[in-house]
């Protein structure tokens, strides 16, 4: 479900609470012992965890209850044929009270990781016990499914969004080496990473968030930024880290400026 609008409050997501590095998590199929489930929470990206099935299913336990608005998977072996239902309840067995549906088909192949980010609808819901099942049948010939990292985040919108202006860019880590002698070159092929720019209005609200993200958490934490939640997210949604952010500059009377610059996390 891609949850659509653009104005305040529904437009970008710029979230840096995510609840899954807390939470608990099983598996209703074998897990590989050298890549566990603990690599699902955890970084970086390109360290997976291995579930030793083509069709199972994750449960997760986040403690308490808590406002969920947006999910994400990055760095999964997933097709365009293989799908996945993420879902939710308030006791363990009890009634499911939310679900993708239909199904999500896939990862979708991203610059960088795959990456596939299903937005619940506003309001946020809250809810403890949340599911993940897929199925993989074009994993079958192998017999195990690779997922990189998690984010069960509160979906956070700047209060005014980012609908124009934002930057796109991408860096290439590649490494051209030339012989002094010979003058022959050779690339060291690196990954291709996403950066996004973006330009935010702030009103005297959102100037609260905008402390606790950069100063409570740190330019150093994982956010999730989707510039465009009813676009091409899977391109142009990523996770990563704010990796500059520009002075608060107080441009009118009762809002602010600032710039951010994300680096997609491998």
């Amino acid at each position: 479900m891609i949850y659509s609008g653009q104005g305040r409050g529904t437009g970008m997501i710029l979230d840096h609470r995510n609840w899954a590095p807390t939470a608990s998590v099983t598996a209703t199929a074998p897990v590989a012992s050298e890549l566990p489930l603990s690599h699902l929470l955890s970084e970086p990206v390109a360290r997976p965890a291995r579930v030793l099935a083509t069709s199972f299913m994750l449960d997760f336990d986040l403690g308490e209850e808590r406002p969920v608005g947006a999910l994400a998977i990055a760095g999964a072996t997933l097709a365009a044929t293989d799908t996945w239902i993420w879902s939710c309840r308030m006791e363990p067995g009890g009634p499911i009270i939310w679900q993708t549906d239909p199904p999500e088909a896939g990862i979708h192949p991203a610059i960088g990781f795959g990456l596939s980010i299903p937005v619940l609808p506003s309001p946020v819901l809250a809810a403890r016990y949340w599911s993940l099942s897929v199925s993989a049948p074009s994993r079958a010939a192998l017999g195990y499914v690779d997922l990189g990292y998690l984010w069960i985040g509160a979906g956070s919108r700047p209060a005014w969004s980012a609908s124009f202006g934002w930057r796109l860019t991408t860096e290439d880590l590649s490494r051209i080496t030339t012989a002094e002698r010979s003058g022959v070159e050779w690339v060291d092929l690196g990954r291709r990473r996403r950066r996004l720019e973006f330009d935010l209005i702030l009103d005297d609200e959102e100037r609260g968030g905008v402390l606790d993200r950069d100063f409570d958490v740190g330019q150093s934490g994982p956010v999730l930024c989707v510039p465009s939640p009813a676009g091409d997210w899977a391109r142009e949604g990523l996770i990563g880290r704010i990796s500059s952010a520009d002075p608060l500059v107080r441009s009118y009377s009762s809002f602010s400026d600032r710039s951010y610059s994300i680096r997609e996390m491998l």
